[in-house]
């Protein structure tokens, strides 16, 4: 069986931007339950030299369809803006790119196969191919922050279980 590159990423891109949604939606619940101010879960960290959860939540944005117009331009350079401040916004960041991956046709995504592809941060320049950029650097990038927002939240006592970090499975049928 062949996968397509566009099966590799975009699904699993929708997944988690889903759970990532419910994340943000269970931590509100969670605030207004035990009367905490939103800045207590949004500015939290796992640890000290650690972004915090918002970061985490625009860092799954940013690997996912930030990952898809970098490819688009040929070069991607990591976006240095604050995360969002509020669960309004974090929603509203994560619903635009969840938008955005719907709108995305198979044919851009196969498109991409064999394009050159570089990574610039001050110094450093990596070159890539397409596929090899979306498949080694952005996706398991949007894995480590997708479950480091999970893992943030679960620290601070809000109720998760697995199947929220799963979210909406490809199931058969």
């Amino acid at each position: 069986m062949t996968i397509s590159l566009y099966d590799a990423l975009i699904p699993q891109f929708r997944q988690l931007l889903g759970s990532t949604k419910s994340l943000l939606t269970k931590t509100e619940a969670h605030c207004a339950e035990h009367d905490l101010p939103h800045s207590d879960l949004i500015g939290a960290r796992l640890i000290e030299d650690m972004q915090p959860f918002a970061y985490q939540v625009k860092s799954t944005c940013e690997h996912s369809i930030g990952a898809i117009r970098a490819v688009r331009a040929g070069v991607c350079t990591p976006s240095l803006a604050a995360p969002p401040e509020s669960f309004e916004a974090l929603h509203a960041m994560v619903d635009a790119a969840d938008s955005d991956l719907a709108a995305l046709t198979r044919e851009e995504i196969e498109g991409f196969v064999g394009q050159d592809m570089r990574f610039e941060f001050k110094t450093m320049v990596i070159p890539f191919t397409a596929e090899n950029f979306l498949l080694s650097f952005a996706q398991p990038n949007f894995y480590f922050h997708a479950t480091t927002a999970y893992d943030v939240l679960r620290m601070k006592g809000v109720s998760l279980g697995k199947m929220v970090f799963l979210g909406r499975l490809a199931m058969k049928g």
